[in-house]
């Protein structure tokens, strides 16, 4: 990352790069309270049983004694490097007794501290999560600062897309409103500091793909197919947000039906999973009896512009 000066332009959130100096480029990175690489715990599960475990922790059809065992799990992987368990654990400590059946206190500090190391290695929607935490904790600057990190990466990943879409421009928006003029002059020097200081473990937790799943356990949507653009409208919701962001998971059985769901997370506050409603009873996909056991899938929904947009991968 060394050598890169990153323009910041608000009015179309997007990040450019130049030609400055990192001498000149870096500035202070926000706090973050990072551990240092650790050896994986022993029996780390495949990424299909890491996500079934999170959904194990998250649903509450499950008891609750297995959630609590399922949250100690992941709890030791996110302390020993897993991103995603990061992502999982801060979640849950980010929104404490406001999720429905809790399993953990409500605790800023421990949440910003798992989806800060989530974020520096690489896991995109814990940087997402973690903006939005510092935006209502009180933390402008640093919430404007892991928004634009995140819009630099989306860029890198997908360089064609000229403009951020679902949540994202929403809560830079949110963010530069509430930051003060001394404060809008230090988010530049703060978005280098964390390219310089992590990028590389950024970039390294990016190009760290998980291995796709044998032929017979694919899974794909056979039903609907494609981006559905409006299949469900808030009605009389005097108070809809602009733009919401939340991430499902679900359990595909052999057969392809879902049988097992849960919400990972959900921006900008949790209440607003009451207007999100996800047309599980359309969603299908292809059978795969050869496979044994649950297939995960994880679903982003976006609320944008009074319009409700699922995107398929």
């Amino acid at each position: 990352m060394r050598g890169r000066r990153i323009a910041l332009l608000l009015a179309a959130p997007l990040l450019g790069v130049g030609g400055a100096s990192a001498a000149h480029a870096a500035g202070p990175a926000p706090a973050v309270t990072a551990t240092a690489a650790m050896p994986a715990v022993t029996g780390t599960p495949r990424p299909g049983r890491l996500m079934l475990l999170a959904l194990t922790a998250l649903s509450p059809a499950h008891p609750h004694a297995a959630r609590l065992r399922a949250v100690e799990r992941l709890t030791a992987l996110a302390d020993h490097g897993s991103a995603f368990a990061e992502y999982v654990i801060g979640s849950l400590y980010m929104w404490g007794p406001q999720r429905p059946h809790a399993v953990l206190p409500y605790n800023a500090a421990l949440a910003r501290e798992y989806l800060a190391n989530a974020a520096i290695r690489g896991e995109l929607s814990g940087m997402e999560a973690l903006a939005q935490l510092d935006l209502q904790t009180g933390h402008p600057l640093q919430a404007m600062i892991w928004a634009q990190v995140l819009v630099y990466y989306r860029h890198r990943l997908r360089p064609a897309q000229k403009r951020v879409v679902g949540y994202l421009p929403e809560l830079i928006a949110r963010a530069q409103r509430a930051l003060g003029s001394t404060q809008a002059a230090r988010v530049l020097p703060g978005v280098n500091g964390v390219l310089v200081r992590y990028g590389p473990r950024i970039e390294a937790g990016l190009h760290r793909r998980w291995p796709a799943p044998p032929a017979d356990c694919a899974t794909r949507r056979i039903a609907p197919q494609g981006t559905v653009p409006d299949f469900f409208r808030p009605g009389r919701w005097k108070q809809a947000p602009r733009a919401v962001s939340l991430v499902m998971i679900y359990a595909v059985d052999p057969a392809g039906r879902i049988v097992d769901h849960a919400i990972l997370n959900v921006l900008p506050d949790w209440h607003v999973r009451y207007q999100m409603r996800y047309p599980l009873a359309v969603i299908r996909f292809n059978p795969a009896p050869a496979c044994p056991g649950l297939r995960p899938v994880i679903q982003p929904i976006h609320y944008i512009d009074h319009r409700y947009v699922m995107h398929w991968h």
